[in-house]
């Protein structure tokens, strides 16, 4: 549910009136590996990656203030959580931002999805168009007639009982990287992520108190080194 007026005016002064320990703490919290050239953290749910339009709360942000030379390279939704990096220097931001670029990082997110869906081990793709629908804000729609194609690969992992309700967790690997791409194709494919709070619905909005979506593994490129590095995010679902 989107914050009221007077709710992000009590985040964003609370924010501003942390003192610097606070934030120096949080960075060392959501660590996962740091070096002189590259920062990657684990993003909690509930925490924009960057500053929003009214919303002045970020991972970001809270970021910048521990280490000022801090530089974005990509995102993940507010509701996601999981790994995310960051370059310390602008040669790094630029080696790191190409690779996204040529889609050589490899990325999986581990993901509980309302139902069972197909066998434990099955595996597949699903390639539909995904685009921003402005009549639904800030909702994506399956577009066939869309320009730009969207690529998921899939993996069921198990199916598991959440709350009474029937539920398969499957490990999504995002070929492109369109926004809300992960979260369109599961209702694309009539199995929604529970706890979504955008595209969730009775139950399956309900029996998780959030997005049930984890940015779990990370691999690329070291910008300096040129050596391939993973890191791992356990699922916290």
């Amino acid at each position: 549910m989107p914050f009221t007026d007077d709710k992000i005016l009590t985040l964003n002064a609370q924010e501003k009136d942390y003192p610097l320990e606070f934030f120096q703490e949080f960075a060392q919290a959501v660590t996962v590996y740091e070096d002189d050239d590259i920062w990657v953290v684990d993003k909690p749910a509930g925490l924009l990656s960057v500053d929003g339009k009214t919303l002045k709360v970020s991972l970001l942000a809270r970021l910048e203030r521990a280490n000022p030379a801090v530089k974005l390279i990509h995102r993940l939704d507010m509701d996601t959580s999981g790994l995310l990096i960051f370059a310390k220097n602008a040669e790094a931001q630029t080696n790191i931002s190409k690779q996204f670029i040529e889609r050589l990082p490899q990325k999986k997110y581990q993901a509980r999805v309302f139902g069972a869906w197909e066998s434990v081990g099955a595996t597949g793709k699903i390639s539909v168009p995904v685009r921003y629908e402005p009549s639904t804000k800030p909702r994506h729609i399956v577009d066939h007639d869309w320009s730009k194609h969207a690529l998921t690969l899939y993996e069921v992992l198990a199916h598991e009982d959440c709350n009474g309700q029937p539920v398969t967790r499957v490990m999504l690997k995002p070929v492109t990287g369109r926004s809300h791409q992960l979260r369109v194709h599961m209702v694309h494919v009539g199995h929604v992520m529970i706890g979504d709070p955008i595209y969730a619905e009775g139950e399956a909005l309900t029996i998780a108190p959030r997005l049930n979506l984890h940015a779990q593994q990370l691999r690329l490129k070291h910008p300096t080194l040129g050596a391939w590095m993973d890191w791992e995010s356990p699922s916290p679902f």
